[in-house]
């Protein structure tokens, strides 16, 4: 062995000292990013299962709002605690009949959904001509009443 290190001083102080960098850069890394391994949300999503809003409830939101004869087409979608729904409405819809569309969703929805989930809606048109949409609904869970993003 003492030959071997004698004969390659130069490979074993190349080795010595990349297993020394290794070491450090993991050492950094773990102090730096300690939470690196836990979930995206943290414990922020405790108690969802409790409170979670099924596919047939999605389904049931999106056929009550095709229902309207003013909206052509629903998405829906969940992300963490936030309930979004996109909707593209007729080109010959006003704000005002658009904004009401929204009641149809916390409708479908139970009430301890709603105090634990975000719902955002997003109302648009297919004919991007028309300035004043795209118009964005959000409801906080804390709050009863959706605000909008700035009427243009």
């Amino acid at each position: 062995m003492k030959k071997f290190i004698k004969n390659n001083k130069l490979t074993v102080i190349t080795f010595i000292i990349c297993l020394i960098f290794v070491i450090l850069v993991f050492a950094i890394k773990l102090t730096l990013f300690p939470n690196e391994g836990r979930a995206i949300y943290g414990d922020r999503l405790e108690g969802i299962e409790k409170v979670e809003i099924t596919s047939k409830q999605q389904k049931n939101i999106i056929s009550k709002l095709e229902e309207k004869d003013e909206v052509k087409s629903v998405e829906t979608d969940i992300k963490g605690r936030i309930l979004n729904v996109i909707i593209t409405v007729n080109d010959d819809v006003e704000l005002d009949p658009a904004k009401a569309l929204t009641s149809l969703v916390v409708e479908n929805l139970e009430e301890d959904q709603t105090t634990y989930y975000d719902i955002q809606v997003f109302i648009k048109k297919s004919n991007e001509e028309d300035t004043r949409f795209p118009i964005i609904g959000y409801k906080h869970q804390d709050k009863n009443e959706f605000s909008w993003s700035k009427d243009r």
